[in-house]
């Protein structure tokens, strides 16, 4: 039955295709004709100057690719052979290519069995690692038929698509009991991909690697300082509040006034930069006394600002009295809750948190975190703003959390040598 759906999959390549094409043809990078050509060999995988015998890592996007800096380093060290990646986009492979740890990097081959064959045959790969959830069926079978040993690492898989996968077990249980093991996240993840044909004792949980990311001395502290002295805001308590979405500003400017009102001052990172004329006149429908980071002046009166720079958020938050992470009061999942947690500031944040539960609930079941509403927001601000021994205290416990979540590349790094060690002994 598993091959059966491979064959579907394959017969079906000849409409993908065409999208493909058509796609890059009403791209605004059309007129880019080598780029263009380019991009289209990668996607039917004659890529040029492929590094022969290296380490193969495939990665959906940014993210991917920046998330594993640290467990490629581990891999060079493990293998001492070079490393290339593919991803889903352009804009990671840009990224890949920032990463001096990288050899190359190219866009994914689109996923039909002759073209991954190929670009498998002319790349000799040593190890195929697939990052996070980047399950392409017909990549893993050339790479199971050229017999590159392939795992997952730092493994994910939503509720949903286990169900979605589900329906086509057969196929992916073809494609994923070869594999070397799976290196998961989370629980959750090692039950849905031991239900989608992953053999149990090829899984193993190891945490999130882009928690090792997360840094306790951001770089650019001595600015904020020097922005806020600027303003006069040395001696007054900072509320700050990072990647907020237009319901959680909406809040924010209803209950500054009463926030305020302590000598609070506020900071907001908006997610959406390009909201700026968005933003500019909700502030002014406001009456709050407002700036942005990006003004060369700043008036002495001003009471909320707007950062609206790029690398500044993590800073921000070292100097802050209190946080609230954005995404989670507007249905967005939740951006990062530990960027704040592991400087040892207490974290607000809303119901919506499906996209970090592990993080959420740590926080929450450990004191350093809390659970805000558009009903109690202002009200949950005031109090631990006017109770510093107690913040203080949830304070250390969100450090005491955040540090808890770090060692994922480490333990990965271990599960690689365990195997390694098994294949050669």
């Amino acid at each position: 039955m598993g091959y059966c759906l491979l064959i579907l999959t394959n017969l079906a390549f000849p409409f993908v295709a065409v999208g493909v094409i058509l796609g890059f043809l009403i791209s605004p990078r059309r007129k880019l004709l080598g780029h263009l050509v380019l991009e289209l060999k990668e996607r039917f995988g004659f890529a040029r100057n492929v590094p022969v015998g290296a380490v193969w890592m495939h990665c959906a996007s940014v993210g991917e690719v920046n998330s594993i800096k640290g467990l490629i380093k581990q891999l060079k060290d493990i293998y001492q052979r070079d490393i290339f990646v593919t991803t889903s986009t352009q804009a990671g492979k840009e990224a890949a290519l920032k990463n001096p740890d990288i050899k190359a990097a190219f866009l994914a081959p689109l996923d039909f069995y002759p073209v991954c064959r190929h670009f498998i045959k002319h790349a000799k790969p040593h190890r195929l690692f697939i990052v996070e959830r980047e399950i392409w069926p017909n990549m893993l079978w050339a790479a199971h038929r050229a017999r590159v040993p392939y795992a997952v690492v730092n493994g994910r898989i939503s509720k949903k698509s286990a169900r979605a996968y589900a329906w086509i077990k057969p196929l992916f249980k073809m494609i994923l009991s070869p594999m070397t093991f799976a290196a998961l996240q989370s629980k959750d993840a090692a039950k849905r991909y031991e239900l989608i044909g992953v053999p149990a004792d090829k899984i193993h949980v190891c945490g999130n690697v882009k928690y090792d990311s997360l840094s306790n001395a951001p770089g650019r502290v001595e600015e904020v300082k020097a922005l806020l002295a600027k303003l006069g805001w040395q001696g007054n308590a900072l509320f700050v509040l990072g990647s907020t979405h237009p319901q959680e500003e909406t809040l924010l400017f209803r209950a500054a006034p009463e926030i305020l009102k302590t000598g609070t001052k506020i900071i907001f990172a908006p997610r959406h930069l390009e909201r700026k004329s968005e933003i500019e006149h909700a502030l002014a429908q406001s009456g709050l006394h407002f700036a942005f980071v990006s003004q060369a002046a700043f008036d002495k009166n001003t009471d909320i600002l707007c950062a609206d720079t790029m690398g500044l958020l993590q800073s921000l938050y070292a100097c802050a009295t209190l946080t609230f992470v954005g995404g989670s009061i507007a249905p967005r999942g939740a951006h990062n809750l530990l960027e704040p947690a592991i400087l040892g500031k207490t974290v607000l944040f809303g119901k919506y948190f499906y996209n970090t539960p592990d993080t959420a609930h740590a926080l929450l079941e450990r004191g350093g975190g809390v659970l805000v509403s558009e009903t109690n927001f202002k009200e949950t601000v005031l109090r631990l703003l006017a109770d510093r021994e107690q913040l203080d205290n949830m304070n250390a416990k969100a450090r005491q959390t955040a540090n808890s979540f770090k060692g994922a590349t480490a333990q990965i790094r271990g599960v690689v040598q365990h195997y390694e060690h098994t294949t050669t002994a």
